[in-house]
Parts: C-alpha cells; sequence; structure tokens
C-alpha cells in the first residue's frame, strides 16, 4: 500500500505542482491551499476511476457482442450444416429410387425377353 502511494505521489507530482500554482494564483495560502489540492487531487481520481470503469464496461461489452457473434454465427454455421446433411438424403433417397425404378425396368425387360423367348 505505501508502494502503491509513493508511486501514486510520484506520478502525480507534477499535477501536485500545478494545482498550487493554480491555487496560490487564486489567492489561496496554508491549509487553504493544502486542502484545494487534495480536492482537486480527489476530483481528478475520482474522474480517472470513471473512466476506467467507462472503458471496462466497454470492453466488456465488446467481449460479449463478440462472445455473441461468434456464437450466431457457430448456431448458423450448425444450421447449414444440417440442411446440407438433409439435402445429402434427400438426394441419396432420390438416387436410390431412381436405382429402384432402374432395376424394375431391367426386370421387367428381362421378363419380356424370356417370354418372348418361349
Amino acid at each position: 500500500m505505501v508502494s502503491f502511494l509513493i508511486a501514486t505521489c510520484r506520478v502525480t507530482m507534477s499535477t501536485a505542482q500545478q494545482l498550487r500554482e493554480t491555487g496560490e494564483a487564486m489567492g489561496l495560502k496554508g491549509s487553504e491551499l493544502v486542502i484545494f489540492v487534495r480536492e482537486q487531487q480527489t476530483l481528478k481520481n475520482e474522474r480517472k476511476a470513471k473512466e476506467d470503469e467507462r472503458l471496462e464496461k466497454a470492453r466488456l461489452f465488446e467481449l460479449e457482442r463478440a462472445r455473441l457473434e461468434s456464437k450466431e454465427k457457430e448456431e448458423a454455421r450448425r444450421e447449414r450444416e444440417k440442411e446440407r446433411q438433409l439435402e445429402l438424403k434427400r438426394e441419396e433417397k432420390a438416387s436410390i429410387e431412381k436405382e429402384k425404378e432402374r432395376q424394375e425396368k431391367e426386370e421387367a425387360r428381362q421378363e419380356k425377353e424370356k417370354d418372348r423367348q418361349l
């Protein structure tokens, strides 16, 4: 926790300096200046936290959107595959039916040929 505070202080030192200079330019001194700088830093941190939260929500939204899109694509792929399988079955059934008809015609032809020979 202490190292985080030290790192935060290092990162915001220039900002704190700028805030101090702004407060001094406004005529603030002593404890009023310290309070001003702390309040401004708090406001900045709150804005940053809100922005981080907004960015995280946007990131999660995009992840969820991508997941749903992927799911929809997978469902569409499955549906296409199911339709393809049904079409193959129809074609196979038609082919079997055609072959059956051909065999029946061939048997009838052979029967005629047999009758003719007798």
